[in-house]
């Protein structure tokens, strides 16, 4: 949902006087995300309602050291299943005092490969 179609919802309650908590049930939004987007309006106009792209957007928040060591047991023979590679990261994880991560990750990562 880009800006303007926030605006189209959000204006029912700015020019309209619609209260937030009508036009939450009406409109199927939450009502704190129609209390955010007032509130962003309020302080930026209509401009301010487009979506920011996150700051961190394609960079990993794992350490290196664990993501190459997923890849250097995803490319072994036979290849290991994604819950011993898991395990196998949560111990090198431990081991190197960095958080563990998910298993979501760890598939992620040893899919691309």
């Amino acid at each position: 949902m880009d800006g303007l179609d926030r605006w189209r919802i959000l204006r029912l309650h700015v020019e309209d006087d619609i209260p937030l908590t009508a036009l939450a049930r009406e409109t199927g939004t939450v009502l704190r995300t129609l209390e955010r987007w007032h509130h962003l309006y309020k302080s930026g106009g209509i401009a301010a309602l487009e979506p920011q792209r996150r700051t961190d957007a394609g960079t990993r928040r794992t350490p290196t050291e664990l993501v190459a060591f997923v890849e250097r047991l995803a490319l072994t023979r036979p290849r290991p299943s994604i819950a011993a590679l898991l395990r196998l990261t949560v111990a090198e994880a431990e081991r190197l005092d960095h958080p563990a991560p998910s298993y979501a990750t760890v598939r992620s990562w040893g899919v691309i490969i």
